[in-house]
């Protein structure tokens, strides 16, 4: 059975006190991690650590490339993006026009 990080006592590196779990912000995304109460030292849980670098490599933009299939053009999209934002076979995403050089996609939660 996989045990939860989440639940486990961490201790922090630098001085070796129980951290506390906490909600941290980074760059406006809600992260579960720990800060040390002594240091304020803190540390990304590795799942939300991991959904941060992708996150990080989506800002800086992604090559997908357009395919036809019958009469219409397809975009295929990573699968780091598609389980990301949690894009699945037959969901409907709104492709919205943001000006002449930009397409934004609205994908709901």
């Amino acid at each position: 059975m996989k045990r939860d990080l989440w639940y486990a006592e961490h201790k922090c590196t630098d001085c070796n006190s129980v951290m506390n779990k906490k909600e941290l912000v980074v760059e406006g995304i809600k992260v579960r991690g720990w800060e040390c109460p002594k240091c304020k030292e803190t540390v990304l849980h590795p799942e939300d650590a991991q959904k941060m670098f992708i996150f990080n490599k989506l800002k800086r933009g992604l090559q997908i490339r357009v395919g036809e299939l019958g009469q219409s053009l397809i975009m295929r999209f990573p699968k780091e993006a598609a389980e990301f934002y949690k894009i699945t076979k037959g969901k409907d995403i709104t492709l919205k026009a943001e000006d002449f050089n930009k397409l934004e996609l609205d994908i709901p939660s």
